[in-house]
């Protein structure tokens, strides 16, 4: 039976504007300054790095990065002296999503007409709050587990790399909204346009093809393109592994699902490829 019980629909992908594009990589330039002056205190894995840079529609937030146990997600925002052009609509989603998955609501305020951060340094304010963030005085070395978004981020991050390795594949688009399928969209070596489900798997053999087939039956636009499935599974690395409990996991179940998932951490992978699920 097929776990896809709800028929799809097209979202549409609106043409962001040349002004929050400048925006846009205002924002991410001050951060990378930041990046820059402040990484080097931790160990590489927990360093300030982004988990989303480029610009996906739809999508809660416009920048995501990470340093330490916390997730700080941004949303830029466009302002004169006497509002925001963020409409409440936006800001109810990202409080939302940031909330669920335990993600720091940043905004990034930028004034109008000039173009430049409202705040000197990190320029971040939290969305409820209105206090300042600065991230190194936000986390901490505590373990703190992946949240759902962040592991399906992370998976379509591992399939992305996959097929940008394979010079004769383009990457057309991808979208890492939690209820949004397929996740990546690319043409292959014959330029036959396809479309991949991604999916983080607990346990590897919860990537049994047949529980992935049907996708394109409820969602009539994806039969005309190849369809396939990337499962992706991830371990803890740790040499000692424990659950939240701290009770000891043999190493023999690394990739059972028992061991947390925490960030910073590194992993091992597995992952078979893509495997067909849909040919038109």
């Amino acid at each position: 039976m097929s776990i896809f019980e709800k028929p799809g629909y097209q979202i549409d992908r609106p043409e962001p504007s040349q002004l929050f594009l400048k925006a846009r990589n205002i924002a991410g330039l001050r951060l990378q300054e930041q990046f820059n002056k402040n990484n080097g205190c931790v160990e590489e894995s927990r360093d300030y790095k982004w988990i989303k840079a480029e610009l996906t529609c739809p999508s809660f937030d416009h920048l995501t990065f990470g340093y330490k146990n916390q997730v700080f997600s941004v949303l830029v925002d466009l302002r004169d002296s006497q509002q925001s052009y963020l409409s409440r609509q936006e800001r109810d989603r990202f409080i939302t999503a940031t909330t669920e998955n335990n993600l720091v609501p940043c905004l990034f305020p930028i004034m109008l007409p000039e173009l430049k951060p409202a705040h000197a340094e990190w320029n971040l304010t939290h969305i409820t709050t209105g206090k300042s963030v600065v991230p190194n005085e936000v986390a901490t070395d505590e373990n703190m587990p992946m949240s759902e978004w962040e592991l399906h981020n992370f998976v379509i991050q591992i399939v992305r790399n996959h097929l940008e390795h394979d010079k004769r594949s383009r990457i057309l688009s991808f979208c890492d909204i939690l209820q949004i399928n397929p996740q990546i969209w690319f043409d292959d070596a014959a330029g036959n346009t396809c479309w991949v489900l991604v999916r983080h798997l607990k346990q590897p053999e919860d990537g049994a093809i047949s529980k992935w087939i049907g996708l394109e039956k409820l969602n009539p636009p994806l039969k005309g393109y190849d369809g396939f499935f990337a499962g992706v599974s991830l371990a803890s690395s740790a040499p000692i592994l424990h659950d939240q409990q701290g009770n000891l996991i043999p190493l023999s179940e690394r990739f059972s699902g028992k061991a947390p998932l925490y960030r910073g951490d590194q992993f091992y992978i597995e992952f078979d490829g893509l495997q067909r699920i849909h040919v038109p």
